[in-house]
């Protein structure tokens, strides 16, 4: 072991006897490192620290803890959550231990923040505060719908008792008289009463503040009547309420009603005689209100001295003078009575004089919907002011708006509901038939009787189509007879179509123009086509003559499909410019040698086989 090594063995063991370092062994210590450094380390180039491991095993022996704490902690502040969590555990503290002026700065600081924070929870979940105002606001809310619904009611049943009365026809001519409503002079009329007795006693012990009696009111000990009434309010909310803030609203006793209001330090009691509005109960909170706002201190203070509480009794005063009696009864003959029953009667004439002419005319439109063919009526009501009718209706049928004309009925108050249908009426079968076959002009389509009769003649096409269509009428529709419609084909139009036909136009081996001397024939056959559009006219049918070129074997296949097909066109060319042919009527194929007249044993069969045919196609 160098001498080195010893001196920092030894300078990593000196440590005292109290667990720090001594400092005298760490001086001689420190010299000796100062006498024994490498000369050779130490001639380091300028500006660079020396790298004698010797000093850095110092520096971590005198500062290596105070790094570390301060590495730890340098960690801590960066992490956000560790920084948060390390300032949670503090915070509440620094808090508790802020004197009046700091904790007033604080909150200065922090309100602007809480109050977003608030706004920003409440836009999120409006449940949240919801469900914090609940317990104040929803007890509050229960009452006031509570009274509103009762003046409500309250309102209705008087109006409803006196509605059918002579009585209430004389409140209604008062109230339109008087521009109020109804229900306004039912009550004034109605609701006799007086305010005899209030009390104003202390929430908390019961004793009474202050009382006020109406000069017409029985006298009682007021002291003694307030204590029974905390006494009972106590009795109730221990027997049958939870909640410490409620209380019994109303008693009745005979004619008397107790109402109580509830306020922080005061309860507000009405002793009424009679049947009072619904809205003294809003005059009595407004009056327990005034009295909080005038006294907050005296009422919450109250030991028993009324002194300071004297005002008040203006207050009580004002209530018990509430009161409302009942008007005189006049007497005379009841000439607004006459007056009303006699509008009444001309109204309920008038009513129904309207009533059965509007039911006559709906009779009278609904008759037609069920005379005309093609509709079927299902239903005929009124409903929600307005004619409903329902029915199935053919699309050939009449439109049932035009049936309303002269039978008095405004189309604005019809709705009608018609689901389509196919009627089977012969006048309507028979017009969907000639609509769907379309007959030429030589086939008629006539009724006789119960059935429909064709006559006529028409093209063999139409006739197969008319058939097939007949077949496809549903079951119970009228008799269709074809019978008596003659084919043309057989007649006139066979026996052109034949004659087309058999003519054949020759060519030269290898050509693609008609071989010389052939004229006669396209003579025949123009006079042929002429004579076939002119029938086609009169048949009202489309005829085509499809002009088909042929080759013989000799030759290879595509050449002789492609000489065909030359052929062809070389026939229609000349008939459509030199003969003046319709170009519509005329339509051109190839079949190169695939439809030989002859098996070619000879150049004769060959030279049929060299041709172009006619054939002729009906289109109805």
């Amino acid at each position: 072991m160098s001498a080195n090594d010893r001196f920092l063995e030894a300078l990593l063991g000196v440590q005292s006897s109290g667990g720090g370092v001594d400092r005298k062994v760490l001086a001689r210590l420190l010299l000796q490192a100062a006498r024994s450094i490498d000369a050779e380390r130490t001639t380091a180039a300028p500006g660079v620290a020396p790298l004698d491991p010797r000093f850095e095993e110092l520096r971590r022996v005198l500062v290596g803890g105070e790094i570390d704490q301060l590495a730890r902690l340098s960690r801590q502040i960066d992490d956000p959550e560790q920084f948060a969590a390390a300032v949670s555990r503090v915070l509440p503290n620094a808090i508790a231990l802020a004197d009046s002026r700091d904790q007033q700065r604080l909150g200065q600081v922090l309100a602007p923040t809480v109050e977003r924070a608030a706004q920003a929870s409440i836009r999120k979940d409006p449940g949240a505060l919801a469900g914090i105002m609940q317990p104040v606001m929803l007890p509050a809310i229960r009452k006031s719908i509570g009274e509103a619904i009762d003046g409500t009611f309250q309102s209705l049943n008087e109006s409803l008792k006196a509605s059918l009365t002579w009585r209430g026809l004389r409140w209604r001519f008062e109230a339109w008289r008087a521009g109020k409503t109804y229900a306004e002079v039912v009550l004034q009329h109605s609701l006799v009463y007086q305010v005899e007795h209030a009390f104003l006693i202390h929430r908390h012990t019961g004793l009474l503040i202050a009382h006020a009696a109406a000069a017409t009111a029985e006298s009682q000990d007021p002291q003694l009547v307030s204590s029974m009434l905390a006494a009972i309010q106590d009795f109730v909310r221990d027997s049958f309420s939870q909640d410490a803030s409620g209380g019994l609203d109303a008693i009745r006793l005979g004619d008397l009603l107790v109402w109580t209001e509830q306020g922080p330090y005061a309860t507000l009691v009405g002793v009424i005689r009679g049947k009072p509005p619904e809205s003294l109960h809003d005059t009595m909170r407004a009056t327990l209100a005034h009295i909080h706002e005038g006294h907050p201190h005296s009422l919450e203070h109250f030991d028993g001295d009324s002194t300071p509480l004297a005002a008040v009794d203006t207050d009580l005063q004002a209530l018990v003078n509430l009161r409302q009696e009942a008007r005189a009864k006049k007497s005379g003959f009841p000439w607004l009575l006459f007056l009303v029953v006699a509008t009444l009667l001309a109204l309920a004439t008038w009513w129904f004089l309207q009533w059965r002419s509007e039911s006559q005319a709906w009779q009278r439109y609904v008759d037609r919907l069920r005379d005309a063919p093609g509709l079927v009526v299902t239903g005929a009501v009124k409903r929600d002011g307005k004619w409903h009718v329902t029915g199935l209706r053919d699309p050939l049928a009449v439109d049932p708006i035009t049936l309303l004309d002269g039978t008095g009925v405004d189309p604005a108050w019809v709705v009608a509901h018609w689901q389509p249908f196919l009627s089977l009426d012969i006048p309507f079968t028979a017009q969907r038939l000639r609509s769907s076959l379309d007959p030429p002009p030589t086939v008629t389509l006539e009724l006789e009787g119960d059935r429909i009769v064709g006559k006529g003649a028409a093209s063999r096409p139409w006739l197969q189509k008319a058939r097939a269509h007949v077949a496809t009428l549903p079951l119970g529709s009228p008799g269709v007879d074809l019978s008596a419609i003659r084919d043309i084909n057989e007649g006139e139009l066979g026996r052109l179509t034949a004659a087309i036909q058999s003519h054949a136009i020759l060519f030269d081996p290898g050509e693609a123009l008609p071989s010389k001397g052939q004229d006669p024939l396209f003579e025949r056959i123009v006079a042929d086509l002429n004579a076939l559009v002119e029938l086609s006219s009169r048949l009202r049918i489309a005829p085509r003559v499809v002009l088909t070129g042929h080759s013989d074997s000799t030759g290879k296949g595509a050449n002789n499909l492609s000489l065909s097909v030359a052929r062809s066109e070389a026939v229609r060319s000349y008939l459509i410019r030199q003969r003046g042919v319709t170009s519509s009527l005329l339509a051109v194929r190839g079949a190169g040698m695939l439809e030989p007249v002859n098996d070619e044993s000879s150049d004769i069969d060959r030279s049929i086989n060299r041709r172009v045919s006619l054939s002729v196609v009906i289109d109805e």
